[in-house]
């Protein structure tokens, strides 16, 4: 109990630096994404999205004219898009989209400029790209339609809503095409060459860098939408208003004509997409704080006043987040730094003070579910998450783990092994700590994304590991855990996998399955790579000596041990899973990709472990097994997300890294086929 109590000092004392530094401000809530979020947690998540980056270059930061996401967030809101017009804030890192729309190859960021010139305004780029992303529109809806279904009218729905094409065998005729379309260079009459043969053509050569520019496209939609605190609409608003007055109507005339042609509602949701800040009176939406803008018709004034109270905040809560409001406007109008930051901070309280009655409380309920808004401690809690490299601090824990274990190990010195085993019991606890974070701020298991798998797994095998120990007290199996967990979270950090804390998916909205189900396939995982790991470990000694030693012996006890482990969880979990699919899709089994690859991974597994058991082979072909079943694993769990991207569990798609992916896998096999034949030869050696 007093070693416990001293790691959890080691935390805290770690730890404590970061916590003491939070601000206030950084902490009143935004609705992004259906999740409320203390402000710094959303401004970096947005940044994310286009920037893909968190925080702002060094390099960028003249160029932003900010000193964070959330600054950021606030120059913009206040300001509208035209001053970061030539800001490098668009992140595109495909080599053939830079090709397609002649950008600098080097570069990763361009400018909105730069991307509209690139996009509709430079004809030869401009062609290039939109001839692309029709290909892809149209392989899309050529396979959905079963080929012979197929019309020779097309209608684009992503490219060109409303666009309608004819198509001429290897060619498509632009039969119309909207007035109000940014693509001015393509005109009615255009015709665009597509596949000869579009049944035999892969989808996925298109779907990637498609995707991407959509993306791209979306973001520049987004960001051209930001305007000042002068909302567009309420300039019209206000000329219709004139208008009608100038008619000699009523004044409930011009009130119902108004709000029928412009109802509030309307006005409210149009006002802006940032700082979705003010909660709805009579709606589950948030309203963007440059709503505060908006004027109503007066009937008892007959004038245009400010709008009434329309958030669950009180009236005086209301009144003063507005004063604060305008504040911050003559801030910026004065363009007084100081006055600046001082009117952010008095805006940021307001809020969260106004935020403190609805904490805690139901935000939505429906099929006898509810939702809650998050408390001010989870919302502190979630400010902390967002403002350190917690990752990048754990990976130094197992990298300093790995080293004195290796030295420990090498050595065989007692108070090395003591030394290393104290901080890897450190980088676990650290690690578990921040696996319990993030499920306390989401209120599940955190294993519903890509990024929430890869870091569980390694907290998995590094449990197992530390279990295996203890039975055997054989180092090299915390020597594998630590750096299966340093690869794993080195992974994370390299591919850049979006942290984000997320809603879970629908398919995955069941605490009790999620928690069941994908904690224990997801688990198995972890002990697979452990025994892979351990394989290696014994294949590397295998070539060294020429009978099983001691160790070699240990190694292979181990491997049997943690794929008996992988086994107990991945085979009860999938066949949960098939419960949960009953319940969910009305079957147990459909031959769904991820259900025919854990099938399979299944099946490999237990064919090595029965051989091994019936002593068809012995530890090296045990060893050789745990290396080919981690192949298999690995499909199941990047490549039919990353690379077959089809099938009912669609939670976890995504795109990129396919390079690697097959590099590990070539190398793998390279390295069990140069094993195998130097095992035939060995044993061909001991006969003869």
């Amino acid at each position: 109990m007093q070693i416990f109590k001293q790691y959890i000092l080691y935390v805290f004392l770690i730890l404590s630096p970061f916590l003491l530094t939070a601000n206030a401000e950084e902490e009143f809530p935004v609705l992004f994404k259906g999740r409320y979020r203390p402000a710094e947690a959303y401004a970096r998540l947005w940044l994310f999205d286009i920037y893909h980056s968190e925080t702002i270059k060094v390099k960028d930061l003249s160029a932003f004219q900010a000193t964070s996401a959330l600054d950021f967030i606030f120059k913009l809101n206040m300001l509208g898009h035209h001053p970061w017009d030539n800001t490098p804030l668009f992140w595109i890192n495909a080599k053939e989209i830079k090709h397609l729309a002649n950008l600098e190859l080097k570069r990763e960021r361009f400018s909105y400029n730069e991307l509209v010139g690139a996009l509709y305004q430079r004809p030869e780029t401009s062609l290039a790209i939109f001839s692309y992303l029709l290909t892809y529109e149209f392989l899309n809806a050529y396979k959905a339609s079963s080929f012979s279904n197929f019309l020779n009218k097309f209608e684009s729905k992503q490219l060109v809503p409303g666009a309608w094409f004819q198509r001429n065998k290897d060619q498509l005729i632009l039969m119309s095409i909207p007035k109000n379309s940014n693509w001015k260079n393509i005109k009615k009459g255009q015709v665009f060459s597509i596949p000869t043969n579009p049944e035999v053509i892969k989808l996925s050569e298109y779907k990637k860098n498609a995707e991407l520019i959509f993306s791209a496209i979306n973001h520049l939609n987004q960001f051209e939408a930001i305007r000042d605190t002068n909302i567009g609409g309420e300039k019209d608003y206000q000329k219709y208003y004139e208008q009608l007055k100038k008619q000699n109507l009523t004044v409930k005339e011009i009130n119902s004509t108004l709000e029928k042609s412009l109802p509030i509602q309307q006005r409210l949701e149009s006002a802006g997409s940032l700082l979705a800040v003010l909660p709805g009176k009579k709606t589950d939406t948030w309203f963007p704080l440059n709503a505060l803008n908006l004027k109503i018709y007066s009937v008892q004034k007959n004038q245009l006043i400010p709008i009434n109270n329309f958030t669950k905040y009180s009236d005086e809560e209301f009144e003063n987040i507005r004063h604060h409001f305008f504040e911050l406007k003559k801030s910026f109008t004065r363009d007084d730094l100081f006055a600046q930051a001082t009117a952010i901070n008095n805006l940021s309280n307001s809020l969260l003070v106004a935020y403190q009655n609805l904490a805690g409380q139901i935000s939505t309920e429906a099929n006898g579910k509810a939702l809650y808004y998050p408390s001010l401690q989870q919302l502190k809690a979630e400010a902390y998450y967002y403002q350190y490299p917690w990752v990048k601090l754990l990976i130094i824990l197992y990298v300093i783990s790995t080293i004195l274990l290796c030295f420990a190990y090498r050595l065989n010195n007692t108070f090395l092994m003591r030394t290393s085993v104290r901080v890897l019991i450190l980088a676990f606890i650290f690690h578990t700590s921040l696996l319990i974070w993030r499920s306390y701020l989401l209120n599940r298991p955190p294993v519903s994304n890509m990024f929430e798998t890869v870091f569980y797994v390694p907290w998995v095998a590094m449990g197992g590991a530390l279990i295996l120990n203890l039975i055997r007290r054989n180092l090299l199996s915390l020597i594998a855990a630590t750096l299966a967990a340093t690869l794993l979270l080195t992974l994370i950090e390299f591919t850049e996998l979006n942290q984000s804390l997320d809603n879970v998916q629908a398919v995955l909205d069941s605490q009790f399955w999620l928690f069941i189900h994908v904690l224990l396939v997801v688990g198995s995982y972890g002990m697979f790579i452990l025994g892979a790991i351990l394989a290696h470990f014994y294949l590397g000694l295998y070539l060294f000596h020429k009978q099983e030693t001691p160790t070699m012996h240990l190694l292979s006890e181990s491997i049997l041990q943690s794929i008996y482990l992988g086994l107990a969880m991945l085979i009860p979990g999938t066949l949960l899973g098939g419960v949960w699919a009953a319940e969910s899709w009305g079957r147990f089994w459909d031959w769904d990709p991820k259900e025919s690859w854990a099938f399979i991974s299944i099946c490999i597994y237990i064919i090595w472990v029965h051989a091994h058991r019936y002593r068809k082979i012995a530890s090296f072909g045990l060893a050789i097994g745990a290396v080919s079943g981690l192949l298999a694993i690995s499909f199941t769990w990047y490549g039919v997300n990353y690379i077959l991207g089809t099938g009912l569990h669609s939670y976890g798609f995504g795109s990129g890294g396919e390079t690697l992916y097959y590099g590990f896998i070539g190398i793998e096999v390279l390295f069990m086929l140069i094993l195998i034949i130097f095992h035939l030869k060995k044993d061909s050696k001991l006969v003869s």
